[in-house]
């Protein structure tokens, strides 16, 4: 039974006369009267399935669009509501209550009645709903970032909410169960850099250097006066002059190549434990009544024992 909340006027008491009603919509009409079938004459997800069906066409703006929102039943809100509340407040974004996200998991129910999704991941459907996810949407939902999620889980939990009211008289009951799985990519950020920067320094140095020069050594000595001639002997005046030589230091200075640095960069691996906290769903037997043949056999858990009879 489709969902029916609160007063939605005259001639739509009824989950038919509301069915009719809707299917009459076609481009934004068609979100509008969608937003009925779910409960809500006029409201959120109305509004948000009026911004897809003028961004998109097609089946967003046809009468599909409302027969598929008609699908929409209490079953599928429960399943919605405590999928929300299983969800740990940090993952929760921006969206602190279920009434606050209803119109996305809503959204996402109807996006997976497309026939041109159906059986097919959330990636297929992303692109369109994206397009209309215009200013007005982002000002009362926020980002497609924030949003994405919850979508992804109302599209991915379409049939999962309907299998959960299935009768005892169905043969087969099928429920999918999901869980998280870690997913670690790689991108290249700053690790600083290393510089080569040359100045120059001043430093005295000094050296012993070994320097020759000419020093004069006088000795005198007494003349025999009986050996001397004394015929050859003059008085007067002599003025001798002996040059002497030194060696001196010459300073001089020339530049030479002493050393070489050369920088190369090459890659070294190292490994980084990286974690996160991982959500999954776990499935309960509750067995009620009569229940022949229905107990669970040991080979019937997973490996993580996520099916219990009790």
């Amino acid at each position: 039974m489709a969902i029916n909340r609160g007063k939605m006027g005259d001639g739509m008491s009824d989950n038919s006369d509301t069915g009719r009603e809707v299917g009459e919509g076609v481009g934004g009409v068609a979100g509008i009267a969608a937003g009925a079938a779910i409960g809500s004459l006029g409201g959120p997800i109305g509004t948000v399935i009026g911004a897809i069906a003028g961004a998109v066409g097609g089946w967003w703006a046809g009468k599909e669009v409302s027969d598929a929102a008609t699908g929409y039943t209490d079953t599928n809100d429960t399943y919605y509501r405590n999928q929300f509340g299983a969800q740990p407040a940090s993952a929760r974004g921006r969206f602190q209550s279920y009434d606050q996200a209803r119109p996305l998991y809503q959204l996402g129910y109807v996006a997976a009645q497309n026939p041109a999704y159906r059986g097919k991941s959330f990636d297929t459907a992303e692109s369109d709903i994206k397009r209309g996810w215009n200013p007005d949407m982002e000002r009362q939902y926020g980002s497609w970032n924030d949003v994405r999620g919850i979508l992804n889980s109302g599209y991915s939990g379409a049939n999962q909410g309907t299998n959960q009211g299935a009768t005892q008289g169905d043969k087969d009951v099928r429920i999918s169960r999901s869980e998280e799985e870690l997913m670690v990519g790689k991108r290249e950020v700053s690790a600083g850099e290393v510089g080569l920067n040359k100045t120059i320094e001043t430093e005295h140095v000094t050296k012993n250097v070994p320097l020759m020069r000419e020093e004069v050594e006088i000795e005198r000595h007494p003349v025999n006066a009986s050996s001397a001639n004394s015929g050859d002997i003059e008085i007067g005046d002599q003025d001798i002059r002996i040059p002497l030589t030194a060696e001196e230091a010459v300073v001089a200075k020339r530049v030479v190549a002493k050393e070489e640095v050369v920088v190369s960069k090459h890659a070294v691996e190292d490994t980084k434990q990286v974690g996160a906290d991982l959500r999954k769903e776990r499935i309960d037997v509750d067995k009620q009544g009569r229940t022949t043949g229905a107990n669970l056999k040991e080979s019937d858990r997973d490996n993580s024992g996520n099916i219990r009879d009790r």
